[in-house]
């Protein structure tokens, strides 16, 4: 049988104990030998025209982060290029965002593109479709997590950006195709997406939200939930205020985020200085100049002259580059 053939068959199988399986065929005979599928060769034909690929449990590019799992996924259909990076979070919320949730997105956003992250998101109405949108916008990679076929654009209006995913970014599905967007589809999607995801952001939610399904399996997974507080009176944040009263990460600035996963940063810093000595312009250099032991913002304002929302961007590139760091009174140092 053609491995594809097996691929489609396996599709929608979870694997309680991969330990006992050594290959693909072995998983099939064990556990899905009687299952049928009429359309195969149809479904063969849009899987090859729509170059979409099949990756299953034992191939090389299956992602690690997600093997770890309990019960993982036996297929994943993939549309775009599949790419598994040290850092991952997943940035999800309402359908329904407000002015200040959008606000929210596009502000962390950008820090998070620039700090080498991966967003990870459902592609549903609202703040993940938000979150894509940014990540995209600011040249970062992104990866949707579909609660349908990878055949099923949903929701409909998500069609443009679902072909800008699929350029610049990569749409997943673990469902067979013509799988509809079914309610009970979507918890399903949401512990993918916690199990991709090295944490999970939760911009604003209701108190019935299914990012408090996504935030709760995170927990699950020991990873971490950060949470932005929002205002006691709207619905929009009963959820977010809620899993912040419950332990999760009250997150009032990108630094809240960038200092949980600061070995990590460094990490990926280290060895990007070890490829490539970062470029510095004028501008940082004058920065640079500028930092003598521990110096204060205010302090940098009156050396450079710049005003503080240019000097803010240019010192956060100065940290990504691993060129500076915060220290514990605020300032900031040379490395």
């Amino acid at each position: 049988m053609e491995q594809n053939e097996l691929k489609i068959l396996l599709s929608g199988t979870y694997i309680k104990n991969p330990k006992q399986y050594n290959s693909l065929d072995e998983l099939y005979h064990l556990e899905s030998k009687n299952k049928k599928i009429k359309d195969m060769d149809k479904q063969l034909e849009y899987i090859e025209k729509n170059s979409i690929k099949l990756i299953d449990f034992f191939c090389q590019d299956y992602p690690e982060i997600l093997r770890k799992r309990d019960y993982p996924p036996a297929v994943l259909y993939t549309l775009g290029d599949l790419k598994e990076r040290e850092l991952s979070i997943a940035v999800v919320g309402t359908r329904y965002p407000s002015g200040y949730g959008e606000k929210v997105v596009k502000y962390m956003i950008p820090y998070l593109t620039k700090a080498g992250f991966t967003i990870v998101s459902g592609l549903a109405k609202g703040i993940d479709t938000l979150a894509h949108k940014e990540t995209i916008k600011n040249s970062g990679y992104t990866i949707a997590v579909l609660g349908c076929g990878i055949d099923v654009v949903y929701p409909p209006e998500n069609k443009k950006l679902y072909s800008q995913m699929a350029e610049k970014g990569c749409i997943i599905s673990e469902f067979p195709l013509g799988t509809k967007p079914l309610q009970y589809n979507f918890p399903i999607r949401n512990k993918t997406i916690a199990s991709l995801s090295k944490g999970t952001l939760v911009v604003e939610a209701d108190i019935k939200s299914g990012s408090l399904i996504t935030a709760r399996l995170t927990e699950e997974l020991s990873k971490p939930v950060f949470a932005i507080p929002g205002d006691i009176f709207s619905k929009r944040s009963k959820g977010t205020n809620k899993l912040i009263s419950e332990g999760a990460i009250a997150t009032t600035d990108i630094d809240t985020i960038l200092s949980y996963f600061y070995l990590e940063l460094k990490k990926e810093l280290q060895e990007t200085k070890q490829e490539n000595k970062p470029d510095i312009s004028d501008k940082e250099k004058q920065i640079l100049n500028a930092i003598e032991g521990d110096t204060q913002l205010d302090m940098l304002i009156t050396k450079t002259s710049m005003d503080i929302s240019e000097l803010n961007d240019i010192l956060f590139d100065l940290e990504i580059k691993g060129l500076i760091k915060r220290t514990p009174s605020s300032g900031y140092e040379k490395l």
